[in-house]
């Protein structure tokens, strides 16, 4: 039984790893050291008795063994979820873990938890806020079981889209900022203008980026910051521009204290709820997605 626990341990790794092609970032998802996820990688070579990653400098891509064995760790760790799902459903208790960006958590997940909760009082909803890198790696690992990104659509063999909406990504500033009061904003107005800016990573912010590298635009960033409120708050001192999504600002919006830009942009960013393709959908969790989607619906 130990050695059965060591395997599974061992195929879970290789699964992060076939994701991520990171030996370092792997073993920082996982809280192990590096030469930890060396050794249970290697084990598992020499167990199986085939290589599994090709390893060039400090780049790794997966062998064709490597490839199939996918398929067979994800149905061997699907098999020990689905035992203990089927547990943790008994008599309608349970417990769902969702990952979601920041975005989503504050001005899309409220409505929909608080309605699945008067509907499913006896399972407990576990939220990870996560950045848009963080969702591959942790539903292939079954450590969430389900996602609700802010991100480009989402074109992956391995992932479930079950609900995407449209979002609009605009750019906001105080009703007294110069830029506000001009009928017309052009990329090349925003050369010079200090900016509030999501980090780096965020999606949107790199299409806003590339349109001011397209015009030959260096930006003048004053501020980058994964916080949504620091970021308004910020800008609502006066101290600049911000781009966002306008569900973010909507409060701001209809009290007057944001603005807006006329500045016209067609990012196609949605907010979608997602899962992995292998996922065992207990009922709580086809609840919780119903819920979602009828809560949307209503929005």
């Amino acid at each position: 039984m130990a050695l059965l626990f060591m395997d599974l341990k061992r195929l879970h790794t290789f699964l992060i790893l076939s994701e991520i092609k990171n030996f370092t970032k792997t073993a920082e998802y996982l809280h192990y050291a590096q030469s930890n996820v060396t050794t249970q990688i290697q084990q598992l070579e020499e167990e199986l008795g085939v290589r599994l990653f090709e390893r060039i400098g400090k780049n790794i891509t997966l062998t064709p063994e490597g490839e199939e064995l996918i398929v067979y760790a994800r149905q061997m760790l699907d098999l020990l979820n689905d035992l203990k799902r089927k547990f943790a459903d008994k008599n309608d208790y349970g417990r769902i873990t969702i990952g979601a960006s920041e975005s989503i958590c504050i001005y899309r997940l409220p409505e929909i938890i608080k309605s699945y909760q008067i509907e499913q009082p006896n399972i407990e909803l576990f939220l990870k806020v996560l950045d848009t890198t963080d969702f591959m790696p942790l539903l292939t690992n079954n450590t969430i079981d389900i996602a609700f990104t802010l991100d480009v659509p989402i074109s992956n063999s391995s992932i479930i889209t079950e609900l995407q909406i449209d979002e609009t990504i605009c750019a906001f500033s105080v009703p007294e900022y110069p830029l506000a009061k001009r009928e017309e904003v052009m990329i090349e107005d925003f050369s010079g203008i200090p900016l509030i800016l999501t980090g780096r990573g965020c999606c949107y912010r790199k299409m806003f980026e590339k349109a001011l590298t397209e015009a030959s635009i260096t930006p003048k960033v004053v501020l980058e910051t994964s916080s949504l409120q620091v970021i308004k708050q910020t800008v609502l001192s006066g101290l600049g521009v911000c781009v966002l999504p306008q569900l973010s600002v909507q409060k701001e919006l209809e009290s007057g204290e944001l603005v807006p830009l006329n500045y016209m942009t067609n990012y196609k960013i949605a907010s979608q709820l997602i899962y992995h393709r292998d996922k065992w959908i207990s009922k709580s969790l086809k609840d919780f997605i119903a819920t979602a989607k009828k809560v949307s619906a209503i929005d």
